[in-house]
């Protein structure tokens, strides 16, 4: 029997590549449109809740309480699913003494800046909350692919670099945070859903890369120049914990680098 699954943001970068991997293991796959009622009215199969707002959340905050908080609520009351499997991040952990899954969380809601983790945690806990059996979460890190869509940090870097032949940093060279390859995180997501045993699981490589790494493999490839200001501040995150993920899947991540090196010699302006 085939089995059915339903993808909430299948048009994204996420979405799309999870898409493409749940059908080529024959599932059938609904991608339904946003605000599309028939989500109500049929059987979901294993649903991936993949729908967020990222890079630009700062400028559009209602569109991100309904993304990740007033949708998925919906969806929790009224959905008929086999598993619901919920996507947040890591950025909740930016503030944190840990980065297990069990770890206390700080936010601030004087800080503009923590609408995402505010929002993000909020959707956690409406799962959490929802008492329906398989319903999971899954923090990813920063997914790395052929995503020159996204204006998020090594994007907006490399069509710097690749537009004009230089870029101005707003963070040091030893800034550092964690990446993850895109083929990692869609097979990590769809173990999650079919057989994961905890509630909260970090999809993460557990290294993290500094700016120096990602500007030293770029020069192999591509000559540039870039400035750093006075005003560029270190952005640091603690390397995220994996250790349930391996441990539960056998989990082993790719390394990043030679992945975002050779990203920089694609064409971004197709």
């Amino acid at each position: 029997m085939t089995m059915k699954a339903t993808v909430i943001g299948a048009a994204g970068f996420v979405g799309s590549h999870l898409t493409a991997k749940l059908l080529s293991l024959g599932f059938e796959v609904y991608c339904p449109e946003k605000g599309d009622s028939s989500v109500y009215t049929q059987p979901l199969g294993h649903l991936f809740y993949c729908a967020g707002i990222t890079a630009d959340f700062r400028s559009r905050p209602y569109d991100v309480v309904e993304a990740h908080t007033g949708y998925i609520s919906r969806l929790l009351q009224h959905a008929d699913f086999d598993s619901l499997l919920y996507l947040s991040t890591t950025r909740l952990y930016q503030h944190a003494a840990s980065t297990n899954e069990e770890a206390n969380l700080t936010v601030n809601s004087n800080h503009r800046e923590d609408i995402y983790a505010l929002s993000k945690l909020l959707g956690e806990s409406v799962c959490l909350c929802s008492n329906r059996d398989n319903v999971r979460v899954a923090r990813l890190s920063n997914v790395v692919g052929d995503d020159f869509r996204s204006s998020n940090f090594i994007y907006s870097v490399m069509k710097d670099i690749m537009a004009q032949g230089s870029v101005t940093l707003q963070s040091t060279l030893d800034s550092e945070k964690d990446y993850v390859l895109i083929q990692d995180v869609v097979d990590a997501l769809i173990h999650i859903a079919l057989s994961g045993k905890q509630f909260i699981y970090n999809v993460a490589s557990g290294i993290n890369l500094t700016n120096q790494q990602l500007f030293d493999a770029w020069k192999v490839v591509r000559h540039f120049e870039y400035k750093i200001p006075p005003s560029a501040v270190r952005v640091y995150f603690e390397p995220i914990e994996i250790v349930r993920l391996c441990s539960e899947f056998g989990y082993h991540p790719s390394p990043c680098l030679p992945v975002i090196q050779q990203l920089i010699t694609k064409n971004p302006y197709p």
